[in-house]
């Protein structure tokens, strides 16, 4: 081991080994390198706990209502991809006409029945005329879930009156099921 060479592990330099410095972090050919190299790992390391903390702070701090819009978004998103080839729920327009937006309407609403918010068999992807302007279009509504769920579960939907609150653990669970689901779908239809 008498003339080999090793590469500084921070300055990329190759030196004779008897010459350098041997530390757990490896082989450096001076200590100004060594210190140089501590000083940018723990300033990498500082930034990353950084924003690592952030991020927890920040979901901390939310609010119920807060998990619960984000949990909304990533239950409507799922609903949309998954009826993707469906026509509208309600009047089965294949095309939404105002703007190529489709909302995921529910069919007894997040008003009426909160605890039905999450449930699949209650939302479907439905045109934005339908949802918004015909405050859901519910009689063609009923016809057309019939016919895609049954009788049996829609009377099921319908007499469904639990009382049921959502905690922030729940919704931050609801949001990455349906994230994950969403994912997964599209990986394999891709």
């Amino acid at each position: 081991m008498a003339n080999t060479k090793k590469r500084c592990r921070h300055c990329k330099k190759y030196g004779l080994v008897e010459s350098g410095v041997k530390v757990p972090l490896g082989w450096f050919c001076a200590m100004s390198c060594v210190i140089e190299h501590s000083k940018k790992g723990a300033k990498a390391t500082t930034e990353k706990r950084k924003k690592e903390t952030l991020t927890k702070l920040k979901a901390e701090l939310k609010t119920a209502s807060q998990w619960r819009v984000e949990a909304q978004a990533a239950f409507n998103a799922y609903v949309r991809y998954r009826d993707r080839d469906l026509p509208c729920v309600s009047c089965d327009s294949v095309a939404d006409k105002d703007n190529g937006y489709w909302d995921a309407g529910h069919y007894r609403s997040r008003g009426a029945a909160k605890h039905l918010s999450f449930h699949q068999h209650n939302c479907h992807k439905q045109c934005h005329k339908c949802n918004r302007y015909l405050t859901g279009n519910v009689v063609e509504y009923r016809h057309k879930l019939i016919d895609r769920i049954g009788l049996d579960k829609v009377q099921a939907l319908e007499h469904n009156n639990d009382v049921v609150r959502h905690d922030i653990a729940y919704l931050s669970r609801i949001k990455q099921i349906f994230k994950a689901k969403l994912k997964i779908k599209r990986l394999f239809d891709a």
